[in-house]
């Protein structure tokens, strides 16, 4: 590839409102190619040429979707339309024939499901430049640095939510980001031992007292783990709760049920296949969990 010939004839066909997007992109593809160990030179170019087609009037858009013969459901839809036509420029005028880059800029605006690193950081790059300004783009931003999934899984729920709240449905929205969305959900969605224990550190790391982990698969149709422990007042026992739950969500994964709270001693929150019980140390007395369920295995958490 000649990059020189690459960066000189973006230069020439962007406008300067997407000339700064695009710098935006490079600069934060660049910073997140360094922290994956990804191809910075590949990320550089993605970054750059995404937007060629970015802006530019629906007429040329349908014009070009027809002419490289893409798919009709592109044509009055430019959101959608301008990375596809961006990969044709790219392979026919710049000749750039690496599927890497081809694909993190054809699925930059939407993701799919089975992304490449490039085309993750491509796709979060995009959502997450300098510029970008929306509720929630800060948590995004600082989450793809440390969890490059999770920030995409954020973008893309984000995405649909946007989307679903102005009228679509999950039938209307493109079926790329759909399938993104639930292929990643399903990639971090962990087993009820891995749940139990994430539970169990998470608390630990709150200063929650005597946290126990208990195996009753064996003995219980209603779940596999009960997590136990105690919290020092109730505006402790309270916080722990929330704390689970917000964990568990950014997860993707939700509870069924939330029981106890206001001053109770006592908030069980059904995840499903784990339940977890905040106890005040009275409650925790009286109820005597770990005697019921004595005859059943205790998971060493630090283990």
């Amino acid at each position: 590839m000649n990059t020189t010939y690459i960066y000189e004839y973006c230069e020439a066909h962007l406008t300067e409102k997407r000339k700064r997007h695009s710098e935006g992109v490079r600069l934060q593809a660049e910073a997140l190619a360094e922290r994956y160990g990804a191809d910075a030179e590949k990320a550089r170019i993605a970054a750059v040429c995404h937007d060629l087609y970015r802006g530019q009037p629906i007429e040329l858009i349908d014009e070009k979707i027809r002419e490289y013969g893409l798919p009709e459901r592109y044509l009055g839809n430019a959101s959608l339309a301008h990375g596809k036509i961006a990969v044709e420029v790219m392979k026919r005028e710049l000749g750039i024939d690496d599927p890497e880059i081809l694909n993190a800029v054809s699925y930059h605006t939407t993701g799919r499901a089975g992304m490449s690193l490039l085309e993750k950081i491509i796709f979060i790059a995009d959502a997450t430049e300098r510029d970008r300004d929306y509720p929630g783009v800060e948590e995004i931003r600082e989450t793809s640095f440390r969890d490059l999934d999770l920030a995409c899984m954020m973008s893309l729920k984000g995405t649909i939510d946007h989307l679903i709240e102005q009228g679509n449905t999950v039938l209307t929205i493109d079926k790329d980001t759909i399938e993104a969305y639930d292929y990643l959900k399903k990639e971090r969605l962990m087993d009820s031992r891995e749940q139990a224990l994430f539970a169990a550190k998470l608390l630990i790391s709150k200063k929650a007292a005597d946290v126990t982990v208990i195996d009753i698969a064996e003995k219980s149709a209603f779940a596999d783990y009960l997590v136990i422990c105690s919290g020092g007042s109730n505006r402790q026992i309270e916080a722990l709760s929330d704390d689970i739950e917000d964990a568990f969500a950014k997860e993707g994964i939700l509870p069924k049920g939330v029981e106890g709270r206001n001053g109770s001693g006592w908030v069980l929150i059904d995840l499903g296949d784990v339940i977890v019980n905040v106890f005040s140390k009275d409650t925790r007395d009286k109820y005597n969990i770990e005697k019921v369920w004595g005859d059943c295995t205790f998971i060493d958490v630090e283990e």
